[in-house]
């Protein structure tokens, strides 16, 4: 029968240095979805940093999903609607802000649908406003928010962010899920949300068995679906552990198309 879906992870793997999309990666993946395939983006970022890539790959408007904040939030392509969420209350998070923000040298952001809120309006949170193509909500704290939130974002230097993770699994022990997404990103999330479990929901949606899933990544976060997919693949440039653990590890990195890889080995 083949394989029918294909999640892929974006930053160090489909994106051309987080910002673009490659013309062989794109070219890849248009023939995939012509044969059939669903290609579905399964990414830490909001879904205002996804759509303009789903646009490119005139994604939008057809059959299909795209997975964001790390599998917190699960979007139909037909319409853009959310189809399934995984949220917790400001009250959940507010101690581990805290005791992040007393460390100083970290910055918190929170995220819910659309929405994107800061601390502090620094360089960086502007050049990933930019990036991402959003305007952040200035917050003093995770209170100020009158939602629920589908991730935290802790960002800063790896050794306070141990210390963070480790504040955090002591007070709230496995209501929530602590991961890396990158050396210098923590994300936060309620205890079950992760790229595994979204992959599993989002093929069941499809009526895809997961033999027939192939899962791309590089980091850490990416590890649940590799992990659950019919087949894992690790990108050459991704964390050792993560390389480790898949069935595949790419010949190229994802400097060098490694998801046309990907896909004109196992799918075309």
């Amino acid at each position: 029968m083949g394989y029918k879906m294909v999640f892929s992870d974006m930053d160090g793997t489909l994106l051309w240095k987080g910002i673009r999309l490659s013309v062989e990666n794109s070219t890849a993946i248009r023939k995939a979805v012509d044969k059939g395939v669903d290609f579905v983006i399964c990414t830490g970022r909001g879904v205002f940093g996804v759509e303009p890539y789903l646009k490119e790959l005139e994604l939008i408007g057809r059959k299909g999903y795209v997975i964001c904040q790390n599998g917190a939030a699960v979007y139909d392509l037909k319409d853009m609607s959310m189809v399934i969420k995984r949220s917790f209350k400001p009250a959940l998070v507010k101690p581990v802000a805290d005791y992040a923000r007393s460390l100083g040298d970290l910055e918190m952001f929170y995220y819910d649908d659309r929405n994107f809120m800061c601390e502090k309006l620094s360089d960086e949170v502007a050049e990933y406003c930019k990036v991402m193509k959003t305007s952040p909500r200035l917050v003093s704290g995770p209170m100020d928010y009158e939602g629920e939130f589908t991730k935290c974002l802790f960002s800063g230097p790896r050794k306070k962010l141990e210390q963070v993770k480790k504040f955090a699994k002591d007070l709230l022990g496995d209501q929530v899920n602590l991961f890396y997404s990158s050396e210098t990103y923590m994300e936060f999330v309620i205890n079950g949300v992760d790229k595994g479990s979204a992959l599993e929901a989002t093929a069941k949606k499809a009526g895809v068995a997961l033999e027939d899933t192939i899962a791309i990544g590089d980091s850490d976060n990416d590890l649940p679906m590799i992990l659950k997919a019919g087949l894992g693949v690790a990108m050459r440039n991704g964390e050792e552990h993560v390389k480790a653990a898949a069935d595949y590890v790419t010949e190229k990195s994802a400097e060098e198309h490694g998801v046309a890889e990907v896909i004109e080995k196992f799918i075309l």
